[in-house]
């Protein structure tokens, strides 16, 4: 998948690992937050993913369009040119 410079890459195993080592020195083990970590992880592939998806319906549309105004444009060359012949 594309990089865009733009998007920054959350590096999600340094925050867990953070995390863990607060967790460890308070003595929390159990606690939930490595839970939302792993969540955030996955709704940002996601999302990622699905901005990937989009970009490139867009460019398949951008091509679309140009191939229809070029078709557009002979159409009226020849129509002006048949008028011009009248």
């Amino acid at each position: 998948m594309k990089k865009y410079d733009n998007v920054a890459e959350t590096d999600y195993e340094a925050i867990r690992e953070a995390l863990r080592r607060l967790l460890q020195e308070a003595g929390r083990e159990g606690s939930g937050l490595l839970q939302f970590v792993d969540e955030a992880e996955r709704r940002e592939a996601a999302d990622r993913e699905r901005t990937a998806q989009l970009m490139a319906e867009n460019e398949r549309l951008k091509q679309e369009v140009r191939k229809l105004r070029v078709a557009q444009a002979g159409t009226m060359s020849s129509r002006l040119r048949d008028a011009l012949r009248e």
